[in-house]
């Protein structure tokens, strides 16, 4: 795997937060860093896949509407069906 080295800053506090957790879970904070960078890199690319797929489905006509009204009437309700699309 070819490796970069990254340098960036963070907050005095959040670095002495790292470490502790670091220390706890018996790796470094060059561990923890790198894998909170891959979990981060991946939830993007998994959320801008859903997107994109959202918009191929809007593009091809294959989307129903649930109104806003009805998910704002469901949210405040003890209703556990979730309102049907239209």
């Amino acid at each position: 795997m070819n490796k970069v080295v990254l340098t960036t800053e963070i907050d005095g506090a959040l670095n002495e937060a790292l470490e502790e957790i670091a220390r706890f879970e018996h790796r470094s904070s060059a561990e923890l860093a790198d894998q909170a960078i891959r979990n981060l890199v991946e939830e993007r690319i998994a959320t801008r896949e859903l997107l994109y797929q959202g918009l191929r489905l809007v593009d091809g006509g294959d989307v129903k509407a649930v109104d806003s009204a009805d998910i704002h009437a469901w949210l405040l309700s003890d209703e556990d069906e979730f309102p049907a699309a239209r």
